[in-house]
């Protein structure tokens, strides 16, 4: 039985899917648990390949209340050139943790 957390990161997925989606990607799942990927992320227009971690923004509830815990790749996850995608279901928006990624 899936748990709430694992609920909420399911629907973070499809947020950020249909985020990327708007700005013209073809979305490849990953087909089982705790694959270092959650999505794969193809521009129709250029071929730019994403390879995707989906993060639900957390924020702080004591040090510093209301910032935003970071996130940081595994040793995996840098191998294979895997992107943080941070979706932050309260402001509803996407955005990728390398802030040299445009986040439109």
């Amino acid at each position: 039985m899936p748990t709430d957390k694992m609920k909420l990161g399911l629907e973070s997925e499809f947020i950020a899917a249909a985020w990327l989606s708007k700005l013209n990607y073809s979305i490849y799942w990953k087909t089982c648990d705790n694959d270092p990927i959650d999505l794969v992320a193809v521009n129709r227009d250029n071929g730019e390949t994403l390879k995707i971690d989906v993060k639900t923004v957390s924020r702080r509830k004591t040090w510093k209340p209301g910032t935003l815990i970071s996130r940081m790749p595994s040793v995996i996850q840098k191998k294979l050139g895997v992107i943080i995608l941070y979706v932050d279901r309260k402001n509803n928006e996407c955005r990728f943790a390398d802030s040299k990624r445009s986040s439109s």
